[in-house]
């Protein structure tokens, strides 16, 4: 019985449902819309969406855990998965994949064609980013992107809304800063990187880098304002100096703290999860409470 309860454990740790946070992008669309909560058939379709996605990811997550087992043994904290250490095998791993896969596909034909497009591109990519393209710099990081964007333009197809470019191009930027301040993390964690977890951070240097992740920083940080000012209500304006605080804490935390995963600091350093925190409620009080932002 108990050694039931360690294997449901370890299968559990290997659909990754920590990571399903990320998938609450595909509520951005309604959300931003001001339509997120109007009728209860919205919120049942988003939150099938949610969970096809999710069940997606999963499935893209054992994919790559199959794919790197062997380099994941090398890395401090991977070695630890279930796959990883042999407390679950292979065709084990196989089997789940196909379940979430099905599962995931059934959800999102259920939500529509164009729905099932996204996902089936998402799963795309993300095979080809197990197997391929996660050894090329730089497009391994763009991989990821693409991947939130996909996500996001998922939410405007299940919710029926428009996407705003500048929301699609803040999305894409934040998520390169993200995804390259992980890989400044990786290199520093690693002391040789010819010989590393990851093949490709051999081609990577933390001046490129560093360089890069201020690039982003100040683009996205760009964008965001212009989508701000975009929106009717000036008063949305206010929400730019959070977004700005919360993109330097994380360039701060990218280039002093090497003790954990950059994104993971997300939602485990105070200041930064503080500053998320506020800039969601004050977004949702002006989109949702017309009567304040009719105010300005």
């Amino acid at each position: 019985m108990l050694g039931m309860q360690y294997f449901l454990r370890d299968i559990a740790y290997t659909l990754r449902p920590q990571q399903w946070v990320k998938n609450f992008l595909v509520l951005a669309p309604p959300f931003f819309g001001g339509a997120l909560f109007t009728s209860t058939d919205m919120f049942f379709k988003m939150f099938l969406a949610f969970v096809g996605f999710s069940l997606a990811s999963s499935t893209a997550y054992i994919i790559n855990d199959i794919s790197d087992i062997e380099y994941d043994r090398l890395h401090p904290k991977k070695k630890q998965r279930p796959l990883t250490s042999g407390r679950i095998n292979i065709f084990t791993a196989v089997v789940l994949g196909i379940i979430t896969l099905a599962l995931s596909l059934a959800a999102s034909f259920i939500i529509g064609i164009d729905f099932l497009i996204i996902t089936v591109l998402y799963l795309l990519l993300a095979l080809s980013y197990s197997y391929y393209l996660q050894k090329i710099e730089i497009i391994d990081v763009f991989c990821i992107a693409i991947g939130f964007v996909l996500r996001i333009e998922a939410g405007g197809i299940a919710s029926g809304i428009q996407v705003s470019n500048w929301l699609l191009l803040t999305t894409f930027l934040l998520s390169l800063l993200l995804a390259f301040g992980k890989r400044r993390h990786e290199l520093v964690l690693h002391s040789d990187p010819q010989n590393s977890f990851r093949e490709v951070l051999s081609r990577y240097n933390t001046n490129f880098l560093d360089t890069t992740l201020s690039i982003f920083a100040t683009t996205a940080i760009v964008t965001y304002a212009i989508y701000t000012v975009e929106i009717e209500s000036r008063i949305f304006l206010i929400t730019v100096p959070f977004a700005v605080f919360g993109v330097l804490r994380y360039m701060y935390l990218v280039q002093t703290d090497t003790r954990g995963d950059p994104t993971e600091s997300l939602y485990k350093d105070r200041p930064l999860l503080m500053t998320v925190l506020l800039w969601f409620l004050i977004t949702t009080a002006i989109i949702y409470f017309k009567n304040i932002a009719g105010l300005f």
